[in-house]
């Protein structure tokens, strides 16, 4: 009896799609290029194997044995692909793909960070010190996601400790290309800064959608003096409720990643480790977009 195991059907998405653009930032340079040696495998059915990998969350050596490569070679590949910035520049593509089919309306988006724990409880080359807040050592992945859609527009790995509010601007900043019809930043008590609020307003005509943090009162505090400065912070800010509440749709991705794709299931060590982790999260959970689109 033969037995021909057939991919399993949360997987299978990622093998109807065809993947050139990984191919071609993949090209060697004349540079780089040299007569003799072993011709490499194929980039796109190794970026393949990775993606399938990370919806599976099985080890790289079941993935490399069906695969018919060795261990050692998916590894590799995975380093190859960050440092060549195949991943980043994979998910801008995605993210171009997504604006062009108004997966992006850009109206309401949402910053937000998720912690995620190291993998072996200790700390990791990356992860800086001891998070007392989460008790635990590890690291951050910093999201901008369109609200409507739960589509990610940016995303910025960091140590465990890095703050959010400082994140914001920069993130923004990436994703300034994407958000020139947006009408309402969404973030919570973390980013409340004047300056996030001002650059919001600056750069795209948009207003805050972020609480105002509140103070205990000191010995010099007057209902007048804290009615002005209240005023003061809520210039360029919207706060209805029904508006803020749309921030919660990043909570729910962050949920998706984490319950679905398995981020930081993986037994991975280090920042660099965890940036594979999370860019190659995005892009299969970016991926099911499209796929989605085909079928309706």
């Amino acid at each position: 009896m033969t037995f021909v195991p057939k991919l399993p059907h949360k997987v299978q998405y990622l093998f109807h799609n065809s993947y050139p653009f990984v191919a071609k930032l993949c090209r060697k340079t004349k540079v780089e290029k040299f007569i003799g040696g072993r011709p490499g495998y194929d980039k796109e059915f190794l970026f393949s194997l990775l993606l399938m990998r990370k919806v599976t969350n099985w080890s790289f050596r079941t993935i490399a044995e069906m695969g018919g490569i060795s261990h050692s070679t998916l590894v590799r590949a995975n380093t190859y692909f960050l440092i060549r910035k195949v991943y980043e520049k994979f998910f801008l593509f995605l993210v171009k793909k997504a604006y062009q089919k108004r997966l992006i309306k850009g109206k309401y988006v949402a910053i937000d960070s998720s912690f995620v724990a190291t993998f072996s409880g200790r700390q990791e080359e990356g992860s800086e010190g001891w998070n007392g807040f989460k008790e635990a050592y590890g690291f951050k992945l910093h999201l901008l996601i369109d609200c409507e859609t739960k589509f990610p527009i940016a995303l910025t790995v960091t140590n465990g400790l890095a703050s959010d509010n400082t994140l914001a601007i920069p993130l923004l900043k990436r994703a300034k290309s994407w958000l020139k019809q947006s009408g309402f930043v969404l973030a919570d008590k973390g980013y409340d800064d004047s300056e996030i609020v001002d650059f919001i307003v600056k750069a795209f005509s948009a207003k805050a959608g972020i609480p105002i943090k509140k103070h205990k009162r000191g010995k010099n505090y007057s209902w007048a003096g804290a009615t002005k400065n209240f005023q003061l912070k809520a210039k360029g800010r919207s706060l209805k409720k029904s508006i803020y509440n749309r921030r919660t749709a990043v909570e729910r991705v962050f949920s998706m990643l984490k319950r679905v794709y398995h981020l930081g299931k993986e037994e991975v060590r280090g920042i660099l480790s965890f940036a594979k982790q999370a860019y190659l999260t995005l892009i299969c959970y970016m991926l099911k977009f499209f796929d989605i689109a085909k079928t309706t």
